[in-house]
């Protein structure tokens, strides 16, 4: 339809029998032809095969070699027939047609001759691969009762194999799926809690959630993040870590509010919300993350709206390492500011990163919102921040991500109390 000016329908027909052209494809106005069959005797397109020729019908109310009652129920007029061949047997028509008379010329057909000699390529490739991987896959059948598991492994395997050979990537996507899949249901899913403390006087106040992965390949939980995404399955995975990272709530002590990760579809999804509203919403604090594009800020400003009014509390994470947290900030009006690692990392010795983060408190103290300083790993970067006016923290230095049964022991006074005199 394409090549040839005119065209009003085409249909691609295979035999299977001896007397019969079934249509198994097509276009235009012969779409709706797919399914049907004309004999071989008494039409154009069984003529041609018989033939092994291209023939053309200039006037099908005149011409008695078309299959008439076809050609009248599809308002067929003109009509090309070229036989489709494999190797030196024609196997198939390309009928292609026009709902007015004489449509198409000698060059017209040569044109479709020649079309009809790639798509007979096409055809012979095809048998041929498929009759190769036929052949591949039949030494093992698929999953039946009964069958050796090893039987079937490899059978998926092989199938693995010639989806990758037909389409490039195939085999990567299906390890990304299964892998999400895994993740998904809740395997290989795992949280760390790295506590959140008061700096100015060593009492932990909070605990953050952090997904941890344990299959292959061994990668930061970022990149697990970011491929879920990429195959389309980025806010499930996310809702299924704040759903697991939730139930560790009644094991924190009840001052202890709990911090989750999200990003801004999820957090606008009912399920998300359903989540906090069944679990203890007042000591939550949901933690979105600077890097995320937020496309809809009203929509989100609602959904933000209903976690409020159930308690929950919102964090902007990562500022500091790109433009988005601003905007993030300023439209969406935090509870918390969560400096970056990147710039309270050597805070202690770089003016510039002490200057923006001495603006930083500025503007979040202008907005009622109260700064929290992460990657904390030495005494000098402890004591700057503090003298900042900084009142939370949380990195190595003061307690590394452990396990909510070992919380209580990184939680005794004395270790705290010893890391902020230390700094002071």
């Amino acid at each position: 339809m394409t090549l040839v000016s005119g065209v009003d329908g085409v249909l691609v027909g295979f035999v299977h029998d001896s007397r019969w052209l079934n249509f198994e494809c097509g276009a235009g106005q012969l779409s709706e032809r797919i399914g049907e069959r004309v004999p071989l005797e008494g039409s154009l397109a069984g003529l041609a095969l018989q033939k092994g020729e291209t023939l053309r019908c200039d006037d099908a109310q005149l011409d008695p070699r078309v299959e008439g009652d076809f050609c009248r129920v599809s308002r067929v007029r003109s009509l090309v027939a070229v036989p489709l061949w494999r190797g030196h047997e024609t196997v198939g028509a390309l009928c292609v047609s026009s709902c007015r008379a004489h449509a198409f010329d000698e060059r017209d057909a040569a044109t479709l001759t020649s079309l009809a000699g790639f798509i007979s390529a096409v055809i012979m490739v095809a048998v041929d691969l498929a009759s190769a991987t036929d052949a591949l896959l039949a030494r093992t059948e698929a999953a039946r009762p009964g069958a050796p598991a090893d039987h079937i492994d490899d059978r998926a395997a092989e199938e693995r194999f010639v989806a990758n050979v037909l389409i490039a990537g195939t085999l990567g996507r299906l390890q990304s799926k299964s892998r999400m899949d895994r993740c998904l249901r809740g395997r290989g899913l795992t949280h760390a809690f790295q506590p959140v403390f008061d700096i100015t006087g060593g009492e932990c106040c909070a605990v953050e959630a952090l997904a941890r992965f344990s299959g292959q390949p061994k990668r930061s939980p970022d990149i697990w993040f970011a491929e879920a995404h990429e195959i389309g399955v980025g806010v499930e995975l996310e809702i299924v870590s704040v759903k697991q990272a939730l139930r560790s709530l009644p094991q924190l002590a009840s001052g202890i509010a709990l911090c989750v990760n999200a990003g801004p579809e999820a957090l606008m999804t009912a399920e998300f919300l359903e989540l906090l509203e069944t679990s203890q919403p007042w000591r939550v604090v949901v933690e979105l993350t600077e890097e995320t594009r937020v496309d809809d800020y009203p929509r989100l400003s609602g959904a933000l709206k209903l976690l409020r009014s159930m308690g929950a509390r919102l964090a902007i994470d990562d500022t500091g390492a790109g433009f988005a947290s601003l905007a993030h900030i300023l439209k969406l009006a935090p509870d918390f500011i969560k400096l970056d690692r990147e710039l309270t990392s050597g805070i202690d010795r770089d003016p510039v990163r002490k200057a923006l983060a001495t603006a930083l408190v500025s503007f979040a103290s202008g907005l009622g919102a109260e700064i929290i300083a992460e990657g904390i790993e030495t005494a000098a970067e402890l004591e700057v921040l503090r003298g900042l006016g900084i009142r939370y923290g949380q990195g190595f230095y003061l307690c590394r991500p452990t396990s909510t049964d070992a919380i209580p022991r990184c939680l005794s006074p004395k270790t705290l109390l010893s890391a902020v005199s230390r700094a002071s």
